[in-house]
């Protein structure tokens, strides 16, 4: 569980300076959040559905 939140720590630092962020509760939802958008849509693709046409429920921005 530590290795896990040491890793998680590292991720959202990285996260925070390549998107030119500050503090940390916004970053951490942001990262959260994309994490999420890109994993439905690696599911949906392996599932052998087509994620260009769910682009309206993910906010790409």
């Amino acid at each position: 569980m530590l290795y896990m939140t040491l890793i998680l720590a590292i991720l959202i630092i990285a996260y925070k300076k390549i998107n030119n962020l500050k503090g940390y509760k916004i970053p951490k939802l942001k990262f959260a959040n994309e994490l999420e958008a890109d994993i439905i849509k690696e599911i949906v693709i392996l599932c052998g559905g087509q994620p260009l046409k769910m682009k309206h429920l993910f906010n790409d921005s």
